[in-house]
């Protein structure tokens, strides 16, 4: 069963010397109304979702079999964290007095991709991950088995990010993106319109723990590499990108050219490594998402892979939109 990329939106804010003015204008996405008690990282994923699915913000929400037939899924890692914050701040200055009755549903995880679903009227399911850095594709693999068990006709799976004031030095920036999925040939909804960006090959999610020295085990390294690199069989060659923070990078090595060997043993060739290698996790758990959207405008075969410090791997397979997608792994 084949999945597609038929839409994808994203907002990011990039390191720019000086400050100035705030990088995100919500009424140029969101329009005039209806933003001002929503959370920077809400406001965000509402303009990379809804630009995604060929939307704006005030468009009436879908209805009826359409809606039943639509969900949302959002990764996310860092996205209520000063609100967090800012809360424990005034409770223990000012009592719950001080808490605008306006700003407490901020106060949930789930707010940004429960905002997302009730703009656009998706009605299937609207569910929320919250692991490190890898949330983003994670919530491509939650959707692509929605859509392949028949739970939905279309998923956007999307990530949302606002890094906490003191990760302000850590290279860490504010950023949504979201995709459309949809079953080749059942695309419900709003999106799908212009020609698929690409298809879904498929995705696993594994864990490598670093041991005592830092290394993750050899044998559990090779065994998830050769699993990686299955995803791309078939293809002819793929660009293998690496999305990790700083901190990861040794770990971000060792399973890059982990995979790049299960490739070649696989008779897969890695195009453009240097142009593609390890990519800083700048934007927390949107970078992934980021990257697959490049990756998938490109139209290129790639593998793309988020890691966490802890060792959360995340993998997500992409080939062209004409392709047949393989069975999910």
């Amino acid at each position: 069963m084949s999945v597609l990329v038929i839409g994808a939106g994203a907002v990011a804010e990039e390191p720019r010397p000086g400050g100035g003015e705030p990088w995100f204008d919500p009424a140029a996405h969101l329009g005039r109304r209806g933003w001002k008690y929503l959370t920077p990282a809400t406001r965000y994923l509402l303009a990379a979702g809804n630009e995604a699915l060929g939307r704006r913000h005030d468009d009436p929400p879908l209805t009826g079999t359409a809606a039943e037939r639509f969900g949302v899924v959002t990764g996310t890692q860092y996205a209520i964290a000063r609100v967090h914050r800012r809360m424990n701040s005034v409770l223990t200055t000012e009592g719950v007095h001080g808490i605008s009755p306006a700003e407490v549903p901020g106060f949930s995880m789930n707010t940004p991709g429960s905002q997302l679903a009730i703009s656009a009227g998706a009605r299937a399911f609207s569910v929320t991950l919250t692991n490190p850095v890898t949330a983003g594709l994670e919530a491509v693999q939650f959707a692509v088995t929605a859509l392949r068990a028949g739970r939905a006709d279309t998923v956007v799976a999307a990530a949302t990010d606002q890094a906490p004031e003191d990760h302000g030095g850590s290279g860490e920036y504010d950023a949504a993106a979201a995709v459309v999925l949809s079953v080749r040939g059942r695309t419900t909804g709003t999106a799908g319109a212009a020609r698929p960006l690409a298809t879904v090959t498929g995705g696993l999610s594994r864990f490598l723990p670093p041991g005592p020295a830092g290394d993750v085990p050899p044998a559990a390294l090779a065994a998830s590499a050769a699993r990686i690199a299955a995803l791309a069989r078939g293809t002819g060659g793929v660009h293998l990108a690496v999305g990790a923070p700083t901190a990861a990078a040794p770990l971000a090595t060792a399973v890059h050219d982990a995979v790049t060997k299960a490739l070649a043993d696989d008779g897969t060739p890695v195009r453009d490594s240097a142009a593609g290698g390890i990519r800083p996790a700048r934007h927390c758990a949107a970078s992934g998402l980021l990257d697959l959207i490049t990756l998938a405008r490109a139209g290129e075969p790639a593998l793309l892979l988020s890691l966490s410090e802890l060792g959360h791997l995340t993998a997500i397979g992409l080939h062209s939109a004409d392709t047949v997608g393989s069975e999910f792994i």
